[in-house]
């Protein structure tokens, strides 16, 4: 072993507190680097892949009470790949041991098949039999918030009509991973949930046979997100039409892309902070050792060991 080599191991078991605060403070570094980049890259690749895998819809919008017959002519505009119209309801629920109000999105499903966009994925259960109005599938947040299990029944003012339910499916979608109710600032399980049942049902109890309230479309790549929200609109409008909007608005979409951008942010801003402190650290912890150990290096340099490999040592 070189004489450097045994001054350095020397130097290090004098000095290990200071060197090992500085290595801790470079991996933390390192770590908030690796895990921030790592952990944003694979959230977003997975969200982009369940938007795709379950059809997310681009465009947006809610009507008072429009005809099924309109659904042709949506889809006749440029750039729209697919239309998924359906009926979309706010109604108040009563949970059973809860005193707080609760509110739900009561939203129909095809008696046939699946919903052309934002489909469901099945975490338990099934689909809606379109013959039984009472059965019904409810987002998973909503079902942990009240230890709802298949087979639990709660109650439901549907047009001011209360009507009991029966969960006989749980389910994830892509427009509902943050469910936010109407005047809240943030997702609440216990106050709104996501309720999915047959059309059949939906449309006898709002008066919505051969009608929709809600509909939603699919855009082919490279077409024009506002080009297709202005005709939507203008057909909608005498249907007591709102405005329509973009992925971008959606509510679900909206929290995520903040959760995701928050992510992106910190791996940009936390491991700069990191390798900073622990660069002044070494700065600082080198400047002192040098001062302290001048009479060393002139020695050192005295018995012949070049400048290079005094720099390398240190």
């Amino acid at each position: 072993m070189r004489a450097l080599d045994i001054k350095l191991f020397r130097d290090l078991l004098r000095l290990w507190a200071q060197a090992l605060a500085i290595a801790l403070v470079v991996g933390g570094g390192v770590a908030t680097l690796l895990l921030a980049v790592g952990s944003y890259r694979s959230l977003d690749e997975t969200r982009t892949a369940y938007y795709e895998r379950y059809r997310f819809a681009d465009v947006f919008a809610t009507v008072r009470r429009a005809p099924k017959a309109l659904v042709d002519r949506i889809a006749e505009i440029p750039g729209v790949a697919a239309v998924d119209a359906r009926i979309a309801q706010l109604a108040l629920l009563d949970i059973p041991g809860q005193t707080a109000p609760a509110t739900g999105m009561v939203v129909s499903l095809p008696e046939i098949g699946e919903p052309k966009l934002n489909r469901l994925y099945m975490r338990a259960g099934r689909t809606p039999d379109p013959s039984r109005e009472d059965e019904i599938v409810v987002n998973e947040n909503f079902a942990e918030a009240h230890r709802f299990t298949l087979g639990s029944n709660f109650a439901a003012i549907l047009n001011g009509r209360k009507r009991d339910l029966t969960i006989v499916g749980i389910a994830l979608c892509p427009e509902y991973i943050y469910a936010v109710g109407p005047g809240d600032i943030m997702p609440d399980g216990r106050r709104f949930g996501v309720i999915w049942m047959s059309e059949r049902a939906l449309a006898s109890v709002y008066d919505l046979e051969g009608a929709f309230s809600s509909v939603s479309l699919k855009l082919l790549r490279g077409t024009s997100e506002r080009e297709v929200m202005t005709r939507l609109d203008g057909l909608l409008d005498r249907y007591g039409g709102r405005a329509a909007y973009g992925r971008k608005d959606q509510t679900s979409h909206a929290w995520l892309d903040h959760e995701l951008d928050m992510l992106n942010n910190m791996s940009r801003t936390l491991p700069p902070i990191f390798l900073l402190v622990s660069a002044f650290l070494v700065n600082l912890t080198l400047s002192r050792l040098v001062s302290l150990e001048r009479e060393q290096i002139g020695l050192l340099k005295a018995l012949g060991y070049r400048n290079a490999s005094i720099v390398l040592h240190y």
